[in-house]
């Protein structure tokens, strides 16, 4: 079997997408070539059980770093589990949070993967690998919603690949029963993220371009072709600074719900 190795997938770990000429940057994706990405990810995914670790790794919401007056997007992404499920908009009564920072490593040597920020499962089972994003405090736009879904088929690729070994850990650990459908990636962001991408400044959109209708169709033929679904959604009446802190835990002061991000509108 052949070793993961990152550089073997260019387009799904591409990590330099700018905002200038960003539509055009969508349009040039190869997605045939993508989606040959993505199944080749599945064929050299590493896998955790097989060097003895689990997926499920008991984490207990308290993160390392606490720095009340500077939250993070790691800090929400656990103020959101603690929460256990999130109210939604896109088709389902609930979006169930199993876990958050879920690992993909089985190894040091498999770099260039990083953590799943959420993983969660629809009322029907399916698995919702959570990408999430937050408005940066020193940059006009955070990471583009095109580097983000790349974020989320790469994570994707690697759950499906272990599906059977992280439903059976769920089964026990959650008494929940998976579906066998391949992952939802789901890019979640509070609503000032999503308008810093889709509200741009005029002369900061010209040299854009129109990326939602690329990002669509993008969306669209990975759909077709490998079954994931991606979803767009925002959190509502939600920013990073509502992040609070309960003893050494982060909180939010009311549950957010997730409503779908209507990319059709164009800018």
């Amino acid at each position: 079997m052949t070793a993961f190795s990152s550089a073997q997938f260019p387009t799904l770990f591409r990590n330099s997408w700018t905002t200038r000429g960003l539509a055009r940057s969508i349009e040039s994706i190869d997605t045939d070539g993508l989606c040959r990405e993505y199944n080749g990810l599945t064929a050299v995914a590493p896998s955790r059980p097989g060097t003895g670790k689990r997926y499920f790794v008991c984490h207990d919401g308290c993160p390392r770093a606490k720095n009340p007056q500077n939250p993070s997007e790691k800090h929400l992404a656990i103020a959101l589990w603690h929460l256990k499920s999130l109210p939604t908009q896109l088709g389902v009564s609930k979006l169930r949070l199993l876990d958050y920072e879920f690992p993909l490593k089985a190894s040091r040597s498999d770099k260039g993967l990083g953590e799943v920020d959420l993983l969660g499962t629809t009322d029907k089972g399916r698995l919702v690998v959570v990408e999430l994003k937050v408005q940066s405090k020193d940059k006009p736009r955070a990471d583009s919603p095109i580097h983000a879904l790349m974020e989320g088929l790469r994570y994707a690729a690697v759950v499906q690949a272990n599906q059977g070994a992280i439903a059976g850990e769920a089964k026990d650990r959650f008494a929940v029963k998976l579906s066998n459908d391949p992952p939802i990636v789901q890019i979640l962001a509070p609503e000032d993220w999503w308008q810093s991408w889709c509200h741009m400044p005029r002369r900061t959109r010209k040299a854009a371009g129109s990326w939602e209708l690329a990002f669509l169709e993008l969306a669209k033929h990975l759909e077709s072709r490998l079954g994931i679904s991606v979803e767009c959604a925002e959190l509502l009446d939600v920013r990073l600074a509502d992040v609070h802190w309960n003893a050494s835990r982060p909180c939010l002061p009311t549950p957010p719900t997730a409503a779908p991000v209507n990319l059709e509108l164009g800018p």
